[in-house]
């Protein structure tokens, strides 16, 4: 996207409209006052009364069918040096009053600084949604940004991982790779945040995300379903995935995938002036073993005893799997529908 305007008009709401990029080389651009604004850095005014103003401007021409009679662009100068414009039309006979405009004129300056705050604050939370999540990003706006700032919260972990990535990431360039992961993490991603979850983290070729839910049993069950229907979605886009490496035609893509759910710690953790937004815990560490235990047994998706009691999809009980890190065994589950033959 190249900019935004907002559009007001008496009697109507704001209206926000989204410039492409290249608007700015399109003939409806370069014919406008904005064009002449943004290349002389001056204000632009046009009375449309006067013979022959609004010839070969489409803009000028529609606003004078709309009984327009003075139009003004003033620039909107931000503290980093960036222009942006504001322009204001009147269909006042004889247009705008010379007090007018010095009012606009006095006015600007103090528009400007708001304009360019708000732009900050959504430029700002527009980058954090896309690094870190949506979630994350609120509470990083808020200045939850101390070392040790956590808090702790009970969610469905979603930890998975791309099957012979190693082996890729050798025989094929390193774009190629850089592609292929691209792809391969569109066929989870959408699927994540179409049911209620957030990405966390890629870690390479892995994947973490959380479902967050809330303190009642009810919800529990609810939002393990929808994670199971993304991991049911997610699995078939990766099992249709194909991609072309010069005369190589790439498919058989297969991914693991381990399903808990229980209590995680939410927040900062880095080193020195290096922080984290991320979740820790042994109900993350249970999964990212379980994700190698998927791996061993060739599923897609295994689930924890926790997520399959909470979850009211037929599972086969895979049996007891010794964790490393942990004191007791755990037993592992797999969906019915999927054979070690057919996983992936």
């Amino acid at each position: 996207m190249f900019g935004r305007s907002f559009v007001w008009r008496p009697g109507a709401g704001v209206r926000t409209y989204a410039a492409p990029y290249g608007i700015n080389e399109s003939n409806d651009f370069l014919s406008s006052p904005l064009s002449i604004l943004y290349s002389t850095r001056q204000e632009v005014r046009r009375r449309l009364g006067d013979a022959d103003v609004a010839t070969n401007s489409p803009f000028l021409m529609e606003m004078e069918a709309e009984d327009v009679t003075d139009y003004i662009g003033i620039l909107l100068r931000f503290t980093d040096g960036e222009v942006h414009a504001s322009s204001c039309t009147t269909r006042q006979p004889g247009g705008f009053t010379d007090a007018q405009i010095e009012g606009l004129r006095a006015f600007i300056p103090s528009l400007a600084r708001i304009i360019e705050i708000v732009r900050l604050r959504r430029t700002a939370a527009g980058l954090l949604s896309v690094y870190v999540g949506p979630r994350a990003g609120e509470r990083i706006l808020a200045w939850q940004i101390r070392r040790g700032h956590t808090e702790t919260m009970n969610a469905a972990i979603w930890l998975s991982d791309l099957r012979g990535f190693t082996a890729l990431s050798d025989r094929l360039s390193p774009e190629a790779v850089v592609d292929i992961l691209n792809q391969y993490f569109d066929c989870q991603v959408p699927a994540i945040l179409e049911h209620g979850g957030e990405v966390l983290k890629f870690m390479g070729d892995g994947l973490l995300a959380v479902f967050p839910i809330a303190e009642d049993e009810d919800d529990e069950a609810k939002v393990c379903n929808r994670v199971l229907d993304a991991a049911c979605a997610s699995r078939a886009n990766v099992a249709a995935m194909t991609y072309v490496n010069q005369t190589e035609t790439l498919d058989n893509f297969r991914f693991g995938l381990a399903l808990h759910v229980g209590r995680v710690l939410y927040g900062n953790i880095g080193g020195g002036n290096r922080l984290d937004f991320t979740c820790i815990g042994p109900a993350v560490n249970l999964a990212a073993r379980m994700e190698k235990i998927a791996g061993r047994l060739n599923r897609a998706v295994v689930a924890s005893a926790a997520f399959a009691k909470a979850c009211a999809e037929d599972w086969d009980d895979l049996g007891e799997f010794p964790i490393a890190g942990f004191s007791s065994a755990e037993r592992v589950y797999g969906l019915r529908d999927e054979t070690p033959a057919a996983a992936g």
